[in-house]
């Protein structure tokens, strides 16, 4: 029995692994923002969690089995997997709740999608290769 799964066991936590994406040498923690979150979340939460780089070019067999056709961030919860990124924030605040577990979400929920649209135009913005049709960006 490891030292996670041995501590998990004593403190009477769930097992939580996440599988987050891998950075450029297949090892370290990748950049992407939505395996950052959920890893952030966990870690706020204070539980103790299990972290697995995915190296998406050499994605492991066992891992595709556990979750086809998915790419990270990706996680099991008492063994249970869970694949969409924001169902899995709901989900953590819903089983990881008070007293055991800080509260983490938003005092009013419809702030959560109060900056999509401006982080919307502003990628559209960024990416545009024809500079001369950004003013409609800046328009709502």
């Amino acid at each position: 029995m490891s030292w996670y799964e041995s501590a998990v066991q004593k403190l009477d936590l769930p097992k939580i692994e996440l599988f987050i994406k891998a950075g450029s040498d297949g090892e370290t923690i990748g950049n992407c923002p939505f395996s950052q979150r959920l890893f952030m979340i966990l870690w706020l939460k204070g539980v103790i969690f299990n972290v697995t780089t995915v190296d998406l070019k050499r994605k492991p067999a066992d891992l595709q089995d556990l979750a086809p056709g998915t790419n990270p961030p990706f996680m099991t919860f008492n063994g249970e997997v869970k694949v969409d990124v924001n169902k899995i924030e709901e989900f953590l605040e819903e089983k990881l709740s008070p007293p055991s577990f800080p509260k983490l979400a938003a005092k009013h929920p419809e702030s959560n999608t109060a900056g999509i649209d401006v982080f919307a135009r502003f990628s559209a913005y960024i990416k545009n290769p024809r500079k001369d049709t950004n003013e409609v960006y800046g328009r709502t």
